[in-house]
């Protein structure tokens, strides 16, 4: 045992680049990034609104006359009773300006939350920009719980994402390989998954075990058990990192190692 400790570099070690290891976080991230889209987006409509709304209701002026307004309403219906409950209205509002404002027609897009209206609802423009207009119904009512909740539960899913994405980073190797001390751990406990390895070891006077994560056919390095060391025990090569250790693998090939190197430790722990 003495022998795998001895000849392991002490030089500072870089981790291999591993193409599809690069490419799976790579795709981790644009995942992320295309499961943000809808909750920017929504939070983006929603921030927008409520700008718009404490502007017109600061200075905000009615339309001289509301002509019509034509769209598409939403509802849901109940499975149960199959009544329908009304959600929401997309409207192209038609309105005239007071002649303060130069007069004329214009069409806007608007929205309205709730029922399609019998009559149309005054619009209310901003003077300084008549382009810029509400129903006055939708001007004065204060967000729904899920306008202000409904993009931070959205942002769940990318935060899941980006958890996992951390998660698989290997930065505490790496910050192991770059002042390497081997040492030998002993297996506790394996669990194995269809696609996952979960190695349980602890370094000897450890107070707990640590865990790392192998993914099939990669598999961690064992070693000849040390002097004295309970023959039912299987033990691994790892680097320790602070009060932690990393169980390498089998080929050593996540460390960026000369091939002699390598093969040194590989026969080492091999025992030839």
């Amino acid at each position: 045992m003495a022998g795998v400790i001895d000849v392991f570099p002490r030089r500072p070690l870089a981790l291999r680049t591993d193409p599809r290891r690069r490419r799976n976080r790579i795709l981790l991230l644009v995942a992320a990034f295309a499961l943000a889209l809808p909750s920017l987006y929504w939070g983006y409509q929603t921030v927008h609104s409520a700008m718009l709304r404490a502007d017109l209701k600061a200075r905000g002026v009615p339309a001289a006359e509301t002509l019509g307004a034509e769209g598409d309403c939403t509802s849901r219906r109940s499975r149960l009773s199959g009544d329908q409950t009304p959600i929401d209205c997309w409207l192209n509002a038609t309105y005239r300006l007071r002649p303060e404002e130069g007069g004329g027609t214009r069409t806007a897009p608007v929205h309205l939350e709730g029922a399609a209206p019998i009559f149309t609802p005054t619009v209310i423009y901003d003077p300084q920009d008549p382009d810029r207009v509400m129903l006055e119904p939708e001007m004065e009512r204060s967000l729904t719980w899920s306008e202000l909740l409904g993009p931070v539960f959205l942002l769940l899913f990318p935060a899941i994402v980006l958890l996992i994405f951390f998660l698989g980073s290997r930065r505490g190797l790496a910050k192991a390989a770059r002042n390497p001390d081997p040492a030998v751990a002993c297996v506790e406990r394996v669990n194995r998954q269809p696609r996952k390895l979960y190695l349980h070891s602890r370094l000897p006077g450890a107070a707990r075990p640590h865990v790392d994560v192998f993914t099939p056919p990669e598999g961690p390095l064992l070693v000849p058990p040390p002097p004295g060391a309970p023959a039912d025990s299987q033990w691994v090569l790892a680097l320790k990192s602070g009060g932690g250790h990393y169980v390498l693998d089998e080929q050593l090939a996540w460390l960026d190692l000369a091939d002699d190197e390598r093969n040194r430790v590989l026969s080492a722990a091999r025992g030839y």
